[in-house]
């Protein structure tokens, strides 16, 4: 790395014990159930390269509410490595999974397995839901 590239990353305040990751977050998932300690409260971002297939991680087994971030077009699968139906949500759609009223998906709803977001190259892009802050 060039040493002015390191003073920059420095004086902003940025950390360089690990190494830089090219993934870059692109979905937010809220009300995990079943994940210890968290609660109904439970969120994860979803960060990948924009186009690639991405499988949610196991502790994923279901969520409330899914939104791409600002500029973003996500497609989820409810087969791993983004195969079987699918649902796309825009940048200013939100997905809200069916719930059993304690905030669990029912067991016949089927769960999303995998995701695929891309990024929008024409237009302005989109804004959050609204009420979903950051």
């Amino acid at each position: 790395m060039h040493p002015s590239a390191i003073l920059a990353l420095l004086s902003a305040g940025i950390a360089l014990a690990a190494p830089l990751d090219s993934s870059i977050p692109m979905i937010y998932l809220f009300n995990i159930p079943g994940v210890t300690g968290l609660g109904n409260s439970a969120t994860f971002v979803g960060a990948g390269t924009p186009g690639q297939c991405q499988n949610f991680p196991s502790f994923v087994k279901g969520f409330g509410r899914a939104y791409p971030l600002d500029g973003y077009t996500c497609t989820l699968y409810f087969e791993y490595s983004c195969g079987g139906s699918a649902i796309t949500i825009g940048p200013t759609d939100e997905y809200r999974a069916k719930s059993d009223g304690a905030g669990d998906p029912p067991p016949d709803v089927p769960v999303i397995k995998s995701w695929r977001c891309s990024k929008i190259t024409t237009g302005r892009g989109g804004t959050r839901p609204a009420g979903v802050e950051e």
